[in-house]
């Protein structure tokens, strides 16, 4: 039973698959240009070329690096904002027109604004982190807003806030907000990253390779880009699925360990 679902899965996978390339190429049959729209093949030989050429993958090692770098910040603000507004009301009141904001703002608007003030170098970790704070913010703060109170009595009575408290008693409880927003984060950091990248046409970048290649009507590298992009994407989507089973999995381990939770 099980294995006709996976072939079933695998069948429509091949499937929608099979029918994204016909559709690739009637559009292609439509527009009657191979220069204006490249068919699959030249595009799936271009992304054949750039995987064999060792300067792609620097280029996507580039972008990842920029991507935990952002995700470092961002984490660092928003959860440093977050946990501090869950416990203090005040704050959480005079963050909010801040948060409301920059969600609010378009992403367009926000890029140039930072194009001017900051230049191009900086200009796609700032992006990104603006995009990611408030969700990062607001999961940190519903985590602590969402303790239980008796295990807050626990933090009342060991004193002040310390990383002992934090261990024990507050992530656990917030791992879940925690969790999710990491996810999201992650899946949104990389696209918004990439876009700022092509805008910014920053060095060493799947955005800045993806312009060039459009600058020099070279659209079949345009399409080899484009498909690199949405398996880095997917990728790096995938990560934090597997950072966070491996979390859970030492978790229950260290605890099972202890004796605290029977297998």
């Amino acid at each position: 039973m099980k294995t006709s679902i996976i072939n079933k899965k695998i069948i429509i996978t091949l499937s929608s698959i099979i029918s994204f390339i016909a559709i690739l190429y009637i559009i292609f049959l439509i527009v009657g240009n191979d220069i204006i729209f490249p068919t699959p093949h030249n595009s799936f030989l271009a992304f054949i070329k750039l995987l064999g050429n060792s300067s792609t993958y620097k280029i996507i090692l580039s972008t990842f690096i920029r991507l935990v770098i952002t995700l470092v910040i961002s984490f660092i603000i928003g959860g440093m904002l977050g946990l501090l507004a869950g416990r203090y009301k005040g704050l959480a009141i005079f963050l909010k027109p801040w948060m409301t904001v920059i969600r609010s703002i378009p992403l367009a608007s926000i890029i140039v604004i930072i194009m001017i003030i900051l230049g191009f170098a900086k200009s796609p970790y700032i992006i990104a982190s603006l995009m990611l704070i408030p969700i990062i913010y607001e999961a940190f703060k519903n985590g602590i807003i969402n303790l239980d109170q008796d295990l807050m009595q626990v933090w009342k009575l060991d004193g002040n806030f310390n990383f002992k408290v934090f261990r024990l008693i507050i992530f656990p409880m917030a791992k879940p907000f925690i969790k999710t927003a990491f996810i999201q984060s992650v899946g949104l950091g990389v696209k918004v990253l990439i876009m700022a990248e092509f805008i910014c046409f920053t060095p060493n970048s799947i955005g800045k390779e993806l312009g060039s290649a459009a600058n020099n009507l070279e659209y079949a590298n345009v399409f080899a880009w484009s498909l690199i992009a949405i398996f880095f994407v997917l990728i790096v989507e995938a990560l934090p699925h597997f950072v966070c089973s491996i979390v859970d999995y030492l978790e229950k381990r260290r605890r099972i360990e202890s004796g605290l939770y029977k297998n």
